[in-house]
């Protein structure tokens, strides 16, 4: 009995301090307001007024290269750059030296005329041309990569030999970004 006892003793205690330990309390408190402290902090609208607006712009750098980073052709079994190449080759430096931390792959392609180690060594020759301009114009030669797929990945696939028009929008570098 004295057993029993004891156990429901130290089970209403222990019930009992469990359940005094589990109250909760609200307590109500009034804050204090100063007259000079509320004239001294700012609502939120007179901070955003106060703030500069050019302290923190998010730049969308994906949207700015897809307008920028475009395909530059070339003529039939050439790596010359033409007007219009080396105008887009220059809007590309720009854009680079005002972005430091872009890497960029330069990609060589050719139509689907010749052999295909032909067309490898074409396509290498036209990115290596583009990057050389781009070196040329001030960029370290360390943020430019270099391949060529020939005629690997035409963006014209099955042109016919006697279209020249469809043949011509696969002759051309494309570029892609390492690193941002």
């Amino acid at each position: 009995m004295v057993y029993r006892i004891g156990t429901f003793c130290t089970i209403l205690c222990a019930g009992l301090i469990v359940a005094s330990g589990c109250s909760k309390k609200v307590l109500k408190v009034e804050p204090q307001t100063t007259p000079a402290v509320q004239q001294s902090t700012p609502k939120p609208q007179e901070a955003l007024a106060q703030s500069p607006s050019d302290s923190f712009v998010v730049a969308d750098l994906d949207t700015k290269m897809k307008g920028i980073f475009v395909p530059i052709y070339f003529a039939f079994d050439k790596s010359d750059l033409s007007e219009q190449s080396i105008n887009s080759l220059g809007k590309i430096a720009a854009f680079l030296q005002d972005n430091a931390s872009v890497r960029i792959l330069i990609e060589g392609n050719a139509d689907e005329l010749g052999s295909e180690e032909y067309n490898i060594g074409l396509g290498e020759k036209r990115a290596k041309i583009a990057k050389n301009y781009l070196v040329h114009y001030g960029i370290k030669d360390s943020r430019i990569e270099v391949t060529s797929y020939g005629k690997e990945r035409p963006a014209v696939p099955n042109c016919p030999p006697a279209d020249d028009n469809c043949r011509s929008k696969n002759r051309r570098d494309e570029w892609k970004a390492l690193g941002k």
